[in-house]
């Protein structure tokens, strides 16, 4: 048995494209060492990141992952024990939701079609219908995200 979780944050930190790219890297290699898979979503400024993998690699990667501070108002979703991965191989699959037909925030980082092919032919599956939902834009699960005005005094 695997764990499988789904969270969701909002973006607190500015990231760039470069920002970006770093993080996926290093998620890459870190979880490719921890055996964890899973993929991260952005869109208008949220987060949602699927992790899936050994039960305390990946709690102990939640947990880190939660008292980051570049994000706020991290949320848990779904926690759940699944037999199999529902992206088996990918390290951290990554996609961004264009914003009404803006350029996406992170122009350079390409999505990873493969994996969404992977959620769409999970058809009804919880997490992959909220992942497939979130990318079209749908209302973030468990309300809206309190740190708008946190960003604003960042920025």
């Amino acid at each position: 048995m695997i764990r499988q979780l789904l969270y969701r944050s909002g973006q607190l930190y500015e990231f760039t494209t470069q920002d970006m790219l770093r993080l996926l890297l290093q998620a890459r290699a870190f979880n490719a060492q921890a055996g964890i898979g899973g993929m991260l979503l952005h869109q208008d400024g949220l987060f949602m990141q699927l992790l899936e993998g050994p039960v305390a690699a990946v709690d102990r990667l939640y947990a880190r992952i939660a008292s980051d501070p570049r994000h706020c108002e991290v949320r848990l979703l779904v926690r759940a024990e699944r037999h199999m991965p529902l992206l088996p191989s990918w390290r951290m699959a990554w996609a961004e939701a264009p914003v009404d037909g803006e350029l996406p925030v992170f122009a350079g980082v390409e999505t990873d079609h493969t994996a969404l092919d992977l959620l769409e032919r999970a058809g009804s599956d919880r997490v992959a219908a909220t992942m497939r939902a979130f990318l079209l834009g749908a209302p973030v699960p468990n309300g809206g995200l309190g740190c708008a005005k946190l960003m604003e005094r960042v920025l």
